[in-house]
C-alpha cells in the first residue's frame, strides 16, 4: 500500500507540475503576442462591447428589416469600419437561419468626375483625374476620380463639393449632376457610394487647401489619414472613353462613376 500511495502521489505531483508549467508558458506567450502598442491599444480602448477596437466607429450601422435578428456581435472596429457578426433569417424555415453572417459597416462615400474649366486651347471637353497607386492595387498605378468619405453631419453633395475643393486646390463647381447611390457589396455591405459629375468649374482664390473650414477638426476627419501619391492629369473626352474601355480605372466604384458620367454626357 505504501508503494502504491507513493506512486499515486508521484504521478499527481508530476501532473500538477506539468499543468503549472503549461499555464506559465501560456501566460508568457500571451504577453509576448499582445505586447505590441497597436494591439495593447486595441484591447485597452474597446468600446460599444466590441471584442477588439482600434478606435470608435461612428458611421452608419445596418440592419435589414425582417431579416437581421437581434443586435449582432461586434468583432472588430476602427474609426473606418466595424466588422459585425449578424444572425440573418432568409426565410420562414429555421434551416434558413444563419448565425455567422459577417457584415462590414463602413462610412458612405462620394465619387466625383470633374470636368475641367474650359480654356481656349481645349478641343472639346476635358476631365480632371488622378494617376495614383493604392495599397490593394498590387503595386499598379490606376486612373481615379475624386473619392472621399461623407463625414458625420454631411450630406453627399456637401461632401462632394468639399472633396473637389480640397483635392483640386480650390476648384469650385456650379453644377453637380447626381449619378446615383450604389451599395459596395450587396451581401457584406461596406457602405454606399454616391456618384457625381461636376461641371461648370472654375478655380477660386478662397477655399483652397490652405483655407479649409476651420470649424472641422482635421484630426477627427475619418478620411484624413488616407494619404497616397497622386498626380493630377487632364484628359479629353475621347481619352476618358478609351481609358474606361481599357479598364484603366482599376477600382470598381471609379469605373462605375466614369461609365455613368459618360452616359449622362451622351444624353445631354
Amino acid at each position: 500500500l505504501s508503494t502504491m500511495w507513493h506512486r499515486i502521489m508521484s504521478t499527481s505531483r508530476f501532473k500538477l507540475i506539468s499543468i503549472s508549467a503549461i499555464f506559465v508558458l501560456s501566460v508568457i506567450y500571451f504577453l509576448s503576442v499582445f505586447q505590441s502598442p497597436a494591439t495593447s491599444r486595441a484591447f485597452s480602448k474597446s468600446t460599444n462591447n466590441c471584442l477588439v477596437s482600434f478606435g470608435e466607429y461612428n458611421g452608419p450601422r445596418y440592419k435589414s428589416p425582417g431579416q437581421t435578428i437581434g443586435e449582432g456581435k461586434c468583432l472588430v472596429e476602427s474609426k473606418w469600419m466595424r466588422v459585425m457578426q449578424h444572425t440573418v433569417n432568409l426565410g420562414s424555415d429555421a434551416k434558413n437561419l444563419i448565425d455567422d453572417w459577417l457584415f462590414v459597416d463602413y462610412h458612405d462615400r462620394i465619387n466625383v468626375l470633374v470636368q475641367a474649366p474650359h480654356t481656349s486651347t481645349m478641343d472639346g471637353p476635358h476631365f480632371l483625374v488622378f494617376k495614383q497607386s493604392k495599397y490593394a492595387l498590387e503595386g499598379r498605378d490606376s486612373l481615379a476620380v475624386i473619392g472621399g468619405i461623407i463625414e458625420p453631419g454631411e450630406d453627399p453633395e456637401t461632401a462632394a463639393r468639399r472633396e473637389v475643393n480640397e483635392e483640386m486646390d480650390g476648384l469650385v463647381c456650379d453644377t453637380l449632376e447626381f449619378l446615383g447611390r450604389y451599395r459596395t457589396d450587396v451581401n457584406r455591405g461596406i457602405g454606399w457610394v454616391n456618384g457625381f459629375l461636376a461641371k461648370d468649374c472654375e478655380s477660386s482664390a478662397v477655399g483652397d487647401r490652405g483655407d479649409k473650414d476651420e470649424s472641422r477638426n482635421g484630426a477627427d476627419e475619418v478620411g484624413k489619414p488616407d494619404t497616397e501619391r497622386q498626380d493630377l492629369v487632364s484628359i479629353s473626352l475621347g481619352e476618358l472613353k478609351k481609358n474606361a474601355r481599357e479598364g484603366k480605372f482599376l477600382e470598381v466604384q471609379w469605373s462605375n462613376t466614369v461609365a455613368l458620367a459618360l452616359l449622362h454626357i451622351e444624353d445631354s
